[in-house]
């Protein structure tokens, strides 16, 4: 199984009705509650380098021991 992320476009009909669209839906969030639960430790260890993000060659933009202004 490959961990690189790969984008991909889903195409949803057209005519699904209201309820159809309602019944995909809440299958999906179901099926990813699902798989949150059983996976939720291995699926953090996964996605906390896309959330760590943080640039150490940006400079803090205050100095933490400034005096507040207000």
């Amino acid at each position: 199984m490959s961990t690189r992320y790969e984008p991909f476009t889903v195409q949803v009909p057209d005519d699904w009705t209201p309820e159809q669209a309602l019944a995909v839906y809440e299958l999906l969030h179901e099926l990813a509650d699902t798989i949150w639960d059983r996976y939720e430790i291995p699926l953090i260890e996964l996605l906390a380098p896309r959330c760590n993000n943080h640039d150490p060659a940006q400079p803090e933009l205050f100095d933490f021991d400034d005096p507040l202004s207000f």
